[in-house]
């Protein structure tokens, strides 16, 4: 969390300090010159066009420059002297044109948020690399496309952390699934443009089965709870590490495995010292008490409706073996972003 009430300046040997609630200025650069300078940069660049068309291209590239510009004095307003770089003047001019051509106020969005990603990388990196060609492709992807991207990316390349119980899991559907699966799209020419379009590639094998995967994942959410009386029956002895259990998520008369899954219960116990030969039964309690494929499915569709689809769409078309690609994570993430209003570490899958 940033605390802009906690300001720090601090000089070096003739350096200039300017410091204010609403003013930034880098390398000489302030806001409004910037405005100006990018707003330049599409007029001289752009090919000429006649009249109303002149007009209206440049209407639009105004504005995406102004809301870029916005979003970046927000978030990473001393990212501007990037612009000193002939690359991030390029990076820039192709949002502003792919903008001025369309008008799409939902591709505007999604270019801002790749651009602001783009201004804080300023090392030449795989990330950078892949964040200019993300300004290139995204253009040519529907809605639809792009929020088919993002959901298959967050299903099958991202695992939610901080989920406890099932009003955590509520509300990490709600938040991550929901607002894609209305445009969810399931025929093979989507998934063939797509790869067309170096988003990624459709693989001889799927993901397996989307139940399964959700049920590993996510494993102590799925209990279907266990009697005290079984699990001393199991480990062969009262129970001595009753952190290790807890009364069963969706049977309070029940106990259950304390843990999200089989590697954090693998941690705990090693933490707690457990004997390998106990480890072996806690992790039989585990499987034991753990719903099965269908219990789950039908668990998540009890939780939300919009699972019903999702499940459909995996089951029924090439969504299951679409691997996204390096272009095709920074899309996706950049319109998970502008959907949701969360970020998640680009780096973490692509370096």
């Amino acid at each position: 969390m940033i605390n802009d009430k906690n300001l720090k300046q601090e000089g070096g040997e003739q350096s200039t300090n300017l410091q204010g609630q609403n003013v930034n200025i880098y390398n000489g650069i302030s806001y409004s010159d910037a405005k100006e300078i990018f707003n330049d940069l599409f007029k001289s660049n752009f090919l000429q066009l006649k009249h109303d068309a002149a007009d209206v291209a440049q209407q639009r590239a105004e504005e995406i420059t102004g809301k870029f510009l916005d979003n970046l004095n927000t978030k990473s307003p001393e990212s501007i002297k990037e612009f000193k770089e002939p690359a991030m003047q390029d990076a820039l001019f192709t949002a502003q044109k792919e903008f001025a051509k369309s008008g799409d106020s939902d591709l505007g969005d999604l270019l801002v948020d790749i651009l602001v990603d783009r201004a804080q990388t300023n090392k030449r990196n795989m990330l950078q690399l892949v964040l200019d060609e993300s300004l290139k492709i995204a253009p040519s992807l529907t809605v639809e496309q792009l929020d088919t991207l993002s959901l298959n990316f967050l299903l099958i390349r991202t695992k939610s952390t901080g989920i406890r119980d099932s009003n955590d899991l509520a509300a990490m559907i709600k938040r991550d699934i929901e607002p894609f699966v209305n445009n969810l799209l399931s025929d093979n020419n989507t998934y063939n443009y797509l790869e067309f379009h170096r988003c990624g590639h459709v693989r001889t094998g799927g993901f397996g089965n989307l139940e399964n995967n959700l049920k590993k994942t996510y494993k102590g959410l799925f209990s279907k709870g266990i009697s005290m009386e079984e699990i001393e029956k199991t480990l062969g002895e009262k129970n001595n590490f009753p952190s290790l259990i807890m009364p069963c998520l969706h049977n309070k008369s029940l106990y259950q495995i304390s843990t999200i899954d089989d590697e954090v219960l693998d941690q705990e116990m090693g933490k707690l010292n457990v004997p390998d030969a106990q480890k072996l039964k806690f992790k039989q309690i585990f499987n034991k008490s753990t719903m099965n494929a269908t219990e789950v499915k039908n668990l998540l569709i009890k939780t939300n409706s919009c699972m019903k689809r999702v499940f459909k769409t995996w089951n029924n078309s090439r969504f299951k073996n679409f691997e996204v690609s390096s272009v095709g994570i920074a899309i996706a993430h950049a319109n998970y972003r502008r959907r949701t209003g969360c970020t998640l570490d680009l780096s973490i899958w692509i370096n």
